[in-house]
């Protein structure tokens, strides 16, 4: 297990982004590295009673963080919903080197980004 450093200079932003069931459930997993050209690692947090987690999104080799986001399950009846859960809020670095202030919409994009191609996940940048 990757130990986690907190998020250097974080921002955060409420999110309403819906999830589907199979998105939240991948997430839940999270990903470890599998050898050493991986470069990230994804932690999730267990969830509480009312299905709310936090996913971590960490550099593999240091454990800094990068960006984090609150996941809120949905109606355990209704799995079949493309919007069957949602992402609540995301935290971010605000600043990175050379690119300066990072505003909300480019952390969101680069989530998705991050769970279509590490993930595994369905969805779509807005």
């Amino acid at each position: 297990m990757v130990e986690l450093h907190p998020i250097q200079d974080p921002s955060t932003a409420d999110w309403s982004r819906p999830i589907t069931y199979a998105d939240y459930n991948k997430l839940l997993k999270g990903f470890m590295p599998q050898d050493m050209d991986d470069r990230w690692v994804c932690v999730a947090d267990t969830p509480d009673a009312e299905g709310k987690a936090v996913v971590h999104v960490a550099r593999s080799w240091t454990g800094n963080e990068q960006m984090s986001f609150t996941i809120e399950a949905g109606n355990p009846n209704e799995t079949e919903r493309n919007d069957w859960g949602k992402i609540t809020s995301i935290t971010w670095r605000s600043e990175e080197p050379g690119e300066g202030q990072i505003p909300k919409e480019k952390a969101q994009e680069r989530a998705v980004n991050f769970c279509r191609h590490l993930m595994g996940c369905k969805m779509e940048n807005a």
